[in-house]
């Protein structure tokens, strides 16, 4: 959101009615404030922001006298310009440990304030009024009960003028001001934003006038959300599931099931929902999210949203404290394991709100998804019995692509007349932009065979795009009208905040593309993607001198205004697929480098490396070129990212996927063993890696990930912690021991237990012979004592080793050699006939008991489980 409270704080007159207060400016132009305060119907009404003289006369386009809400529309130029579009929410937690702060900005009458020490005139001064709402306070008289911290004034009639004010939460509008509570002076009663939208007319109202329709997230969780994007005219926000821009066609049959599902009588459960990219998976949560916020007849109505990948907090206890039913949905699970896994433990140990149902969007769910039951299971986290599967047939059930193309075509033309009355974009296109655009990109489209609706979205958005703009006609593929619109927008946006004529396309084409790949969580993060971006573009141009500082911050300033980020990330980036069409793009004009280059860019982060590796690998499922790069860069640096590689294998990718991932991993480490100044010692550990990896992989085994570690859930700034290994076998510092049983077939886990079996009886039966055959007046009863001194021994081994992975740390094993070789200077204590025929007994003791000793480790793992070192 642009613009905090005070920003959008205007003052609202009508001279004729001697009527005065404050408003909140919706976006540019609009402005939300109380009926008292306008009292239309006579005589006209003025707002003026902060920013501003004079006043400007507006008009109302909405009003509701019963909830004492107005409407005003004034010039967008004279009145917020420059501020975004307001987020709505609700506050739907109460979490006394988290409850956020909620604020206002108006113009009370204990603020006016004398121009000057000697002038008769006067002026009406803002104030901030902070406080706590307490969701149950004031709430069976559907009213909020903002509990004012800080100074306030005598009497109550100093209040006046702060009433029409805008409520936010996080910087989210919750609210609108409506009086002061009498009784109670430093309680102000607050109408919420879920009676205005439950009103008639006011959502398509604020649709109109701002080009966004309205809805109401959970704002008291929105360090921990992402939110739905800013409307821009990019082809990335029309695009956007979460913009909602076209209808969501033939799921109704899944959307009941998983509405049923919802309103199952578990507290907590999880589920899966998987189906290829563009088949709409995101706009099948949004639509059951819609139904089930909306409510039916006595029922409460849900809340939630999706879960942020970059949280501001990850104090997931306050979801616990939910007064709503909450709906999470997790995007790209299959990448988010370890916050899954610290989400579900924080819901399964403090429950006390209401039900919560999470759901994990994936593309598929044959590698990563049974781990997690049983992972969740274990901690006692709902049935988990549930996964549901969205096919391309299921958005054409009942439809028939020419439908969806036409009503896709008139939805875009209708939002983008929207977004240019709200004031995005410029007139810099000839044509307007109508519904019945011609077939260009669509022609023939209604026989064409079945695929996944995102491709009939984009023949539609591409005529819609090139009627409006005949430039944009001049390409071959729909897709790259939508990329000329979305390098039209980046520039629109670039010769805002870059000095005049030194716009590069190209360029902001490039670091368009680093944005995407590497992600940047913090400010940090962000320079080094814009570094590295900027050094491949010119990579070869013979650069002698480092980029100019100020350059970059500016291209990062562009980057950061393009995407904003909707979560609490540095900054968002381009949506897929337009992604991964740019990215094939600048790899192909880069000669198949850039890729490879970005990878090894010194720059970057350890996670940005590890995001760039998991984006390329989904990415390369439709576009299976860009793998190569990739490959080729992990070969030319293993120790670096072959670990992180491989853990977005384990993590990520179906099996098959994974198979073709592996060998084309194993051919580019192979071509690179071959050179010269190659490594043979890393070289030949990396083959090794792969080639079991390519093992378990063609086995199907589901334990990949034990063989290389699960993927890092962040890296730690080495300004605080010092640089540490990394890698397969790498010890953890900050790890959390997680029960994990490994797959093994039943008569190998009932053969290796018996022989573990046998050796614990053979390392009692050795002492206890070596007892027996020694005068216990020479020795003394101490001997008896070795008996379960030696058994424990043997046990404590077989526990550590089958219950963590030391690697190869060299004191480790003192402490089996030292059990081996007690054993064996027991065994020598006897004194029987040893045949000649056996090799000598200080030879055959220690191998047979070293064989015992490693049954009964595997027999402790295989029943007792491993406790494996997992970053969470």
């Amino acid at each position: 959101m642009a613009g905090g409270a005070a920003l959008r704080t205007v003052e609202v007159t009508n001279q004729y009615k001697d009527s005065y207060g404050t408003g909140c400016l919706i976006a540019p132009g609009l402005v939300l404030t109380a009926y008292h305060v306008a009292l239309p119907g006579e005589g006209s009404v003025a707002v003026r922001d902060t920013a501003s003289a004079d006043f400007t006369e507006a008009v109302v386009v909405w009003e509701n006298a019963e909830l004492d809400a107005v409407l005003l529309k004034a010039d967008r130029a004279l009145v917020g310009a420059g501020l975004g579009v307001v987020r709505w929410g609700e506050l739907v937690c109460d979490y006394p440990g988290r409850r956020p702060v909620c604020s206002m900005t108006g113009f009370p009458k204990a603020m006016r304030r004398r121009a000057s020490s000697r002038s008769e005139q006067y002026v009406d001064d803002l104030k901030t009024v902070e406080g706590i709402i307490a969701p149950h306070t004031g709430s069976r008289s559907r009213l909020y009960g903002l509990e004012v911290d800080g100074a306030v004034p005598t009497e109550v009639k100093n209040w006046q003028g702060l009433s029409g004010a805008g409520v936010f939460c996080n910087g989210v509008l919750i609210g609108l001001a409506r009086l002061v509570d009498r009784q109670w002076d430093r309680t102000l009663m607050v109408v919420p934003l879920s009676h205005l939208l439950a009103a008639d007319g006011f959502t398509p109202t604020v649709a109109a006038h701002t080009g966004m329709t309205p809805s109401l997230q959970p704002a008291d969780l929105r360090p921990l959300m992402d939110n739905a994007p800013d409307p821009q005219l990019s082809s990335t926000y029309l695009l956007d599931p979460r913009s909602q821009v076209t209808d969501l066609t033939g799921v109704n049959g899944l959307v009941r099931q998983i509405e049923q599902w919802c309103k199952g009588p578990d507290r907590i459960d999880v589920a899966a929902v998987t189906g290829l990219g563009g088949t709409g998976k995101s706009r099948l949560l949004i639509e059951v999210l819609h139904r089930l916020t909306a409510g039916s007849g006595d029922q409460r109505p849900w809340s939630g949203g999706f879960l942020a990948d970059h949280p501001s907090h990850t104090d997931y206890q306050v979801l616990a404290a939910a007064s709503y039913p909450l709906l999470l949905v997790v995007d790209l699970a299959e990448t988010r394991l370890p916050q899954i896994r610290d989400l579900m433990a924080a819901l399964a140990s403090s429950h006390e709100g209401a039900v919560i149902r999470v759901l994990l969007l994936a593309r598929g769910h044959d590698t990563w998804w049974p781990a997690l039951r049983r992972h969740l299971r274990t901690r006692s986290v709902g049935p988990i019995g549930h996964a549901f599967t969205l096919t391309a047939d299921n958005a054409l059930d009942g439809h028939n692509p020419e439908d969806i193309y036409v009503e896709a075509k008139a939805a875009f033309a209708r939002r983008i007349r929207l977004l240019q009355q709200a004031g995005h974009g410029d007139d810099s296109w000839p044509d307007r932009v109508v519904a019945d655009a011609p077939r260009l990109y669509g022609a023939g489209i209604e026989y064409t065979t079945r695929q996944p609706v995102i491709y009939l979205h984009i023949a539609a958005l591409a005529d819609v795009l090139a009627h409006a703009n005949p430039e944009f006609a001049l390409n071959d593929h729909p897709m790259e009208v939508l990329l000329a619109n979305e390098v039209e927008y980046v520039r629109r946006v670039a010769e805002a905040r870059l000095p005049e004529g030194t716009v590069d396309d190209k360029l902001l084409r490039t670091l368009v593309t680093a944005q995407f790949l590497a992600g940047a969580r913090t400010a940090q993060d962000g320079r080094a993607a814009v570094r590295a971006g900027f050094d491949i573009h010119h990579r070869g141009y013979g650069i002698t001198a480092p980029p100019d500082a100020r350059q970059l911050a500016a291209l990062d300033d562009v980057l950061t205004a393009a995407y904003p980020a909707t979560d609490g990330a540095h900054w968002g980036a381009v949506g897929e697929p337009l992604a991964a069409a740019w990215l094939a793009e600048v790899e192909a004009d880069s000669g198949e480098e850039f890729i490879e280059a970005f990878l090894q860019h010194d720059s970057l982060a350890t996670k940005q490396r590890h995001q760039a590796l998991s984006t390329i690998a989904r990415t390369a499922q439709d576009q299976p070129g860009l793998a190569a790069g990739a490959h080729r860069a992990v070969a030319a640096d293993p120790e670096c990212l072959l670990p992180l590689a491989a853990q977005t294998i384990a993590a990520e990718l179906g099996t098959d996927q994974a198979r073709q991932w592996l060998t084309g991993l194993e051919h580019a480490v192979a071509h690179r063993a071959a050179d010269q100044d190659a490594d043979p010692d890393t070289y030949q550990w990396a083959h090794n890696l792969i080639s079991e990896a390519q093992q378990r992989t063609a086995a199907e085994c589901d334990d990949l990930e034990l063989l290389i570690g699960e993927p890092r859930a962040q890296e730690v700034d080495p300004q605080e912690e010092p640089d540490r290994e990394s890698g397969p076998g790498a010890p953890s510092v900050d790890s959390r021991l997680v029960l994990v049983k490994p797959q093994v077939a039943w008569h190998i886990r009932y053969v290796v237990g018996a022989l573990g079996l046998c050796h614990l009886t053979l390392v009692g039966a050795i002492p206890t012979a070596a007892a027996l055959s020694t005068s216990i007046r020479t020795d003394g009863w101490i001997l008896w004592l070795f008996i379960p001194f030696n058994v424990c021994l043997h046990l404590t081994v077989a526990s550590s080793f089958g219950g963590r992975q030391y690697g190869t740390i060299p004191i480790t094993w003192v402490m089996p050699l030292f059990a081996i070789g007690l054993t064996t200077l027991s065994a020598l204590m006897v004194e029987p006939r040893w045949p000649a025929e056996l090799p000598p007994p200080w030879l055959l003791w220690p191998a047979l008991l070293a064989f015992g000793l490693t049954a009964l480790t595997f027999a402790w793992r295989f029943w007792f489980g491993q406790l494996q070192d997992t970053r969470r």
